[in-house]
């Protein structure tokens, strides 16, 4: 058996794919990823978590433009310069939420009122929702990679996230948390670098 059953290669053979074939995939198979993506932990087990599947070209249409009327509002007064400018160029480059015949929306319960009174702006890190719809997200996105198709998980777009909201029907109690573009893969992206354990950790004595 290879090092930790498998489970080990496919996390590292993961990777962010940008460019899909037009092919679509079935929703019997979206459905198999939202199962999978439903058995990650979730704070207290409350899995308040909300998955808006989206294969219609043009309602990812529509939610691309809204994406670009935001970030080109955010820059217009920056003439493209500056760090405003350089996070346009990126999400020009990388959140084109019409390129993938599948788009997720990956949501979580917002806190409610008595929590963020309480906890201030440690209330939705406390609350636990949005790490556990993170949890979710990774956990589909695996999922996909061990069923061939390729994923990218996008937060850029979030600019844009009460519109998207809007454009997707959420309930108002539903934050979005972030995106995930899938489909089967028109490139194999190579690994890239990982900084060493030794660069991002530490141990307590």
């Amino acid at each position: 058996m290879s090092e930790g059953g498998g489970l080990f290669e496919a996390i590292r053979g993961r990777r962010s794919v940008r460019k899909f074939r037009p092919d679509p995939v079935a929703r019997e198979t979206l459905g198999r990823l939202i199962e999978m993506a439903a058995w990650a932990p979730s704070a207290g087990n409350r899995q308040d978590w909300f998955f808006t599947v989206v294969d219609s070209a043009d309602v990812r249409r529509r939610m691309d433009e809204a994406v670009r009327r935001r970030w080109d509002a955010l820059v217009e007064g920056t003439g493209g310069k500056g760090t405003l400018g350089e996070a346009a160029k990126y999400v020009a480059r990388y959140s084109d939420l019409s390129g993938a015949p599948v788009l997720i929306l990956v949501s979580a319960r917002r806190v409610d009122p008595l929590q963020r009174k309480l906890l201030g702006e440690a209330a939705e890190v406390a609350g636990g929702g949005i790490l556990s719809a993170s949890m979710a997200a990774q956990n589909l996105m695996l999922a996909a990679h061990a069923l061939g198709l390729g994923s990218c998980c996008m937060t850029g777009p979030l600019a844009a996230g009460e519109e998207l909201g809007r454009i997707a029907g959420l309930r108002p109690r539903q934050r979005i948390v972030c995106l995930i573009a899938l489909g089967w893969p028109a490139e194999a992206p190579p690994a890239p670098p990982r900084r060493p354990v030794a660069d991002i950790s530490r141990f307590l004595p």
